[in-house]
């Protein structure tokens, strides 16, 4: 099975690529609102890899978790697979 996981770095200009925020999407419910809210795609049919999310995309995903991302970071959606 599938799911998501956000990331966030510093931007590049800070030259430290150490993580800094990591939170995995419980749920396959959470799981499917959230591919749909990014890519308006099932779970199911996301490309494997990172995709760098948008400032608003950022804010979008803030309301639909209820959660609070620290700022200053440039954050990245990745499919993974469940052990």
């Amino acid at each position: 099975m599938r799911y998501l996981s956000i990331t966030g770095f510093y931007p590049d200009e800070f030259q430290d690529s150490s993580l800094q925020f990591e939170m995995d999407i419980n749920g396959s419910e959470m799981n499917e609102k959230v591919a749909q809210l990014i890519e308006s795609k099932p779970l199911n049919e996301l490309e494997p890899g990172e995709l760098l999310l948008s400032r608003d995309q950022v804010s979008a995903l803030e309301i639909l978790l209820k959660v609070s991302f620290p700022k200053g970071l440039e954050y990245f959606m990745g499919t993974c697979a469940q052990h």
